[in-house]
């Protein structure tokens, strides 16, 4: 080994970093440099290139190469080096870091050496370096930034996860450092203090007890043109130690350095940032902290100077508000103990939330309301007037804020689009939504008919300007010139927005309007309050109904979507004062109201038809009074006559969703029990006629389609559009009554008789309609499965068998295979032993056919969807029919799903035809077993592996798994072994906890076993820790020994790898 080999490695790290190079050369070349890298004298050549001063700035490929060698060196082949070497690597490396010109040195320079220093440290201290933490101590003293960022770097290692120290090892060394860091705190303070003196001009003698500052220290921390950057160095440093340390190492001093350095200084801003994350990452801390009065008044006084200053920086701000909602988190319920304390801290958050920065800083403030709020409604002895006319003051604002006739300013910066693809949320929504949730709390708190008096000051002024334009367009042409004036001087659009705002708002409060749980004193007045804002509400919907405001020839494009959503939000108003109105509930009222969703319903095609979002609140509306308000007088509105008549022509005139809520209330109607009538004058025989005449209606074309005539794109166009449709009515109504479910299972057995029709004859040829088919199926299923009958269930369920097994299983029919497992499931886990005798077909078709298509297919193809499907009927079997592979009184205490059912025909078979383990259906068994055991062998779906996990450990509780005869003998063995392959790849961890309880429920089913299964995995620990390990009683102790026996593991493979 000589000088010639590192010009070689250059040169080839030269080479490898060239834009020219080939993939192919470059893998050439690593594997070149891997070679020289595991050579056992190629740390010593890196070692002084690491250490020459100007070797970084020469060539840094080089360097980081070499610094990288040495770390492989330090981590991995620590075991191989001599004493002599040790002192020499030790040596070598503090002499040059101690010796780096702070100025110049690059960051990252500095850094990686002080890694390798500690690095050693881990290693030698206290034992071959007793002197380590002594040694990084008093280097801060001569070379502050080198000494503090030793200081740093060590906290790090003390917590690392690395992986390459014993479990052992790492305990001794951090117990060792904790044992230092008193000295280092104190350390530190001192330093903090000095730092506080400087920033702040004061003379540290004076300012400083002497019985406490080690004066000498302030040659260490200058005043100089270096003290922000050192500040910054400290500070980082201080902020990784206060992560893990004992809180009671936190001095007075300390915490009053923290918070005097947290404060505003615009020349030291990076200071004040870095100050301000100390304070958040103590915050963060689960455990109480020291000096509680100090925190609160020095948070005060922070919140005081950021109230009286005009310009901080956006990060600042952002930082402060952060401290702000972990403090009120963590010291609410404080503050509460302390009146005049609180109330000032109050006075002055108000001030800061007023402050105009911005929606998104306004929502973020109302999050540091949040944790008082609730800490005053669980105390609401200790609310005083001062607290109750704050809060009255944050909903004024709140209301304000969303106002764009207050707040236009920061409300048109927000943006109407969506966020994201997949939620249909705008960031103005989300804005309203954390507004509207802050005001729900206040009211919980303050008292609900008090903040909706404060919200619904607001409608006036919007609902008073559109009257005044109706009036104006009511009075002909004379008026004509003031309607337009109105509607060009005004800024429509905000104020129909604004409207809009009012009514979010009422609905978010509606819910907390309930005069039946209100005090007797409030109800009165909250009557009264629901009263008004009815008439209100059906005053509005008239004007907005009639489309005058609409119709006017006027700039459209500048306010109709604001119309519309105002239109939309006083229905879904009305929606959520339903049930709390009185006078909503009456005849009179819900004619006038249904006169006008009518309206809106009317299928046209005119340009004055209601617009796609305002049908869908109607049809919300409808479909709240239809399902929870359940008036008998429904039938006698005209408006529900006529679309009753026109179900069949809805879905060519409405969206399909309006669509599918117009028909899930008229189906309502005819089911559910009407409110507040007797039993017998609920006239279900009349409504179940009316209820086939309707489906009849909508379903004629498709039950009379014949299909030895009709072709099958005709098929599939009827198929697809009806069936569909069918799918959301009956998954609507899965949590009714038996009566209900009843006249529902009557009324279209027919039509799902049909479509299982279509499925024999197109379920291979049509994707689309197979999938149709399947899904309708299953919603008849999951919502009626006791109603259809056991018969037809079994016959619905051969079918789907028989049709899908005629040709070989494809890709393309996982989406068929998907409705197909979950009807499998939703079988098996119906309670009984009706389906026991579909398990043999279940569990054949689905280990034979669906199990090896997953296992085989293109990797590329995503089927996580159908695979967790196939694990979760394997469960539910396992769990819910237990009985089809033992006889019942097997099972231990905890029973099973069904222990009361009955076998079928094969269990009555005499005792002399069982298998020795007494599984009744062993090849099942061991189907099922299998597809578990590759599935935690394959590692590869942390999803399924959790699902498999938790499986097995579930049955192993409510029926003894593990002791099973046929498990103990053919697959104790072979789950062991896959269970301690995956614990040592990558994936284990993920499943570490239900790992550890499987390997000990095991073990305590054939300790012998266990121990042989962790001697073949060949661990490279002591034979004395497998033994201890088996000998365990106790799962927190297994756990515990097996989290140090897989680290030790892991850390002596690294060590033997070279």
């Amino acid at each position: 080994m000589h000088a010639a080999s590192m010009t070689s490695v250059e040169v080839l790290l030269n080479e490898f970093y060239q834009p020219t190079t080939s993939n192919a050369r470059k893998r050439e070349i690593e594997t070149n440099l891997l070679a020289f890298k595991s050579q056992p004298e190629a740390w010593q050549l890196c070692l002084r290139v690491a250490t020459t001063s100007n070797s970084f700035t020469e060539n840094q490929f080089l360097w980081f190469f070499s610094t990288s060698t040495l770390e492989h060196t330090i981590t991995r082949r620590w075991t191989q080096l001599t004493s002599a070497d040790r002192n020499m690597l030790r040596e070598t490396l503090w002499n040059s870091y101690a010796q780096l010109a702070i100025i110049n040195c690059a960051r990252r320079h500095r850094d990686t050496l002080a890694q390798l220093i500690a690095l050693l440290g881990k290693r030698e201290f206290p034992e071959q370096d007793p002197n380590y933490m002594k040694h990084c101590m008093e280097l801060s003293k001569t070379r502050f930034v080198l000494g503090i960022n030793l200081l740093r770097v060590t906290s790090e290692e003390v917590v690392s996860n690395r992986g390459d120290l014993t479990t052992e090892w790492k305990q001794y060394f951090q117990l060792c450092i904790s044992m230092c860091i008193p000295d280092v705190m104190d350390l530190v303070t001192k330093y903090l203090l000095i730092a506080v003196c400087h920033i702040n001009g004061k003379d540290i003698q004076s300012t400083i007890p002497s019985t406490f500052m080690d004066f000498s220290l302030t040659t260490a921390l200058p005043n100089d043109n270096q003290l922000s950057s050192s500040v910054l160095e400290l500070l980082g440093c201080v902020q990784h130690l206060v992560s893990w340390i004992r809180t009671d190492l936190i001095s007075e001093y300390f915490l009053m350095s923290i918070l005097d350095l947290s404060q505003w200084r615009q020349d030291k801003e990076p200071i004040s940032l870095a100050a301000l994350s100390v304070l958040n990452e103590l915050l963060y801390l689960q455990k109480p902290l020291p000096y509680a009065g100090t925190l609160i008044n020095g948070v005060s006084g922070l919140l005081e100077q950021h109230n009286s200053t005009k310009h901080q920086s956006e990060m600042y701000s952002d930082k402060f508000r952060e401290l702000l909602r972990l403090y009120s988190t963590k010291y609410a319920g404080k503050l509460l103990q302390e009146p005049e304390m609180l109330e000032s801290f109050l006075d002055q958050l108000y001030r800061c939330t007023t402050k105009l920065h911005g929606a998104l800083d306004f929502t973020e403030k109302l999050d540091i309301w949040t944790p008082i709020i609730k800490v005053i409604a669980q105390q609401p002895g200790r609310m005083t007037a001062h607290h109750g006319e704050i809060m009255t003051k944050l909903v004024d604002e709140i209301m304000r804020r969303t106002q764009f006739e207050i707040n236009k300013p920061e409300l048109e910066l927000l943006d109407n689009e969506l966020m994201e693809d997949d939620t249909p949320t705008t960031e103005w929504q989300q804005f309203l939504d954390q507004c509207f949730e802050c005001l729900a709390l206040l009211a919980s708190t303050r008292g609900a008919h008090i903040v909706f008096a404060q919200v619904f000051a607001h409608w006036s002024r919007p609902q008073t300007y559109l009257l005044s334009l109706e009036l104006a367009l009511d009075h002909g042409s004379g008026r004509c010139y003031e309607a337009a004036r109105k509607l060009k001087m005004a800024n429509v659009a905000e104020i129909l927005r604004d409207f809009a705002t009012v009514c979010q708002a009422v609905v978010r409060l509606a819910p907390l309007m309930d005069t039946a749980t209100a005090a007797a004193d409030v109800v009165d007045e909250m009557e009264s309050q629901l009263q008004v804002l009815s008439d209100r509400l059906l005053q509005t919907l008239q004007l907005l109904a009639s489309n005058r405001i609409g119709s006017y020839d006027a700039d459209k494009a500048t306010f109709q979507t604001d119309l519309d959503n105002l239109y939309a939000q006083v229905l879904m108003a009305i929606r959520s004062i339903f049930p709390l109105s009185k006078s909503l509930n009456s005849e009179q009222l819900l004619h006038r109201l249904f006169a006008i969703l009518g309206s809106i319903f009317a299928c046209n095609n005119s340009l004055s038809a209601a617009s796609p979002i305002v049908q869908q609140a109607a049809s919300e509306v409808l479909l709240f009074i239809a399902t929870v308000i359940r008036p008998k007088c429904l039938l006698d509105i005209p408006e529900i006559q006529s679309l009753m008549q026109a179900g069949p022509r809805l879905g060519a005139q409405l969206p399909r969703q309006v669509c599918i809520n117009v028909h899930i209330s008229l189906v309502s109607y005819m089911v559910l029990p009407w409110k507040s009538v007797p039993e017998p004058q609920q006239d279900y025989p009349r409504r179940l006629w009316m209820l086939r005449e309707y489906i009849d209606s909508l379903a004629r074309n498709f039950v009379e389609l014949d299909l030895s005539s009709a072709g099958e794109s005709k098929v599939a166009a009827t198929t697809l559009s009806l069936l569909g449709t069918f799918t959301a009515l009956i998954e609507y109504f899965k949590a009714t009554g038996a009566n209900a479910k009843d006249m529902l299972a009557t009324t279209f057995k027919p039509i799902l008789n049909k479509a299982l029709v279509i499925f024999n004859s197109y379920g291979l040829s049509s994707i689309a309609m197979a999938i149709t088919v399947a899904e309708f199926s299953l919603s008849m299923l999951r919502t009626l499965p006791m109603h259809l009958g056991a018969q037809f269930i079994k016959e619905m369920i051969t079918l789907f068998i028989d049709v899908s097994s005629r040709e070989q299983l494809t890709l393309s029919r996982l989406a068929v295979m998907e409705k197909v497992l979950q009807m499998f499931q939703l079988i098996v886990e119906q309670p009984g032993s009706a389906s026991l005798a579909l398990l043999p077909n279940i569990l054949a078709f689905s280990t034979q056919q669906i199990l090896p298509l997953l296992q085989q297919q293109n990797a590329a193809t995503d089927s996580s969807e159908i695979t967790s499907l196939l694990y979760a009927l394997f469960d539910s079997v396992l769990t819910c029919k237990w009985q089809f592979f033992y006889k019942n009184q097997l099972s231990n205490s905890h029973g099973n799903c069904n222990a009361n059912g009955t076998a079928n025909g094969q269990q009555s078979q005499q005792q002399s035809n069982f298998n020795c383990s007494d599984n009744l259906h062993p090849d099942s068994f061991m189907a099922i077993m299998n597809a578990y055991g590759q599935m935690l062998v394959s590692g590869t779906d942390p999803t399924n592996v959790r699902s498999v996990l938790l499986s097995m450990q579930n049955v192993n509780e409510r029926s003894r798994l593990y002791q099973r005869a046929l498990f103990k003998e053919q697959l104790l063995a072979s789950f062991q072994r896959a269970l301690l392959n995956l614990l040592l790849s990558g994936e284990g961890a993920l499943h570490f906890d239900l790992i550890a309880q499987a390997l000990y429920a095991m073990g305590q089913v054939d300790r012998r076993q266990l121990h042989e299964s962790f001697v073949n995995a060949a661990l490279p620990v002591a034979q004395t820790a497998l033994e201890d390990i088996c000998q365990t009683t106790d799962i927190p102790t297994f756990t515990q020994k097996l989290t140090q026996l897989m680290q030790d593991a892991h850390c002596a493979h690294l060590n033997e790898t070279t």
